[in-house]
């Protein structure tokens, strides 16, 4: 797989940015109160504290899988929308699965750094 290139890079980030200001911090909560029960929670939360550890270093590449799953998941409209029930959510499960998948071996590390 070849390397990132910088215009990618500043996409990546002009994207964060963008995601970063349009946070809102209730519908955030509302998410998690919403699907905390649910299996892969877990996974969409150790996700999401990987990418925003200040203490734990992680490649470009792995930011933008981890920055990719976790938007997808959270915005409503994707491949079939989350509005219609039960099958709405298999795409946004599918994404996150492949996401741990791929970055399986980071993720080990990750779990290993933070229990220390």
């Amino acid at each position: 797989m070849s390397e990132i290139n910088n215009e990618q890079q500043d996409k990546s980030k002009a994207l964060r940015d963008s995601l970063a200001k349009d946070f809102n911090e209730k519908e955030a909560e509302e998410f998690a109160s919403i699907h905390q029960s649910k299996r892969w929670y877990d996974d969409f939360m150790l996700l999401y504290e990987m990418i925003t550890s200040k203490d734990y270093e992680i490649t470009t590449k792995t930011k933008l899988i981890i920055a990719g799953t976790l938007t997808y998941v959270v915005l409503p409209m994707d491949v079939i929308p989350d509005f219609i029930p039960i099958v709405g959510w298999l795409d946004d499960i599918f994404i996150l699965g492949l996401a741990t998948s791929t970055l399986h071996n980071e993720i080990e590390n990750f779990k290993i750094f933070r229990d220390a």
